[in-house]
């Protein structure tokens, strides 16, 4: 399994998984970003770049994250390494 690229500049593609899983998950709660960003803590425009794949969020944000959406923090990541 080759390395995921880690350029600074735009997404790259483990970032894009990560977010394209938080999105999900905030989707299925029916929350807008606002709502999960004050949940977690977080900025909105923080939250809306991760979800985008432009930032990398620290395991305490994950955390957070995670927490806000009321899961586990390896459910939050299930599946992003691989990108399933």
């Amino acid at each position: 399994m080759g390395r995921p690229s880690l350029s600074r500049r735009g997404p790259n593609e483990l970032s894009e998984r990560l977010g394209e899983r938080v999105r999900a998950l905030r989707k299925r709660k029916d929350w807008s970003l606002e709502e999960l960003a004050g949940r977690a803590g977080v900025h909105v425009t923080y939250l809306s770049s991760v979800e985008r794949g432009y930032r990398n969020p620290t395991l305490n944000v994950l955390a957070a994250l995670a927490s806000a959406l009321e899961i586990t923090l390896s459910l939050l990541l299930k599946g992003v390494e691989k990108g399933e």
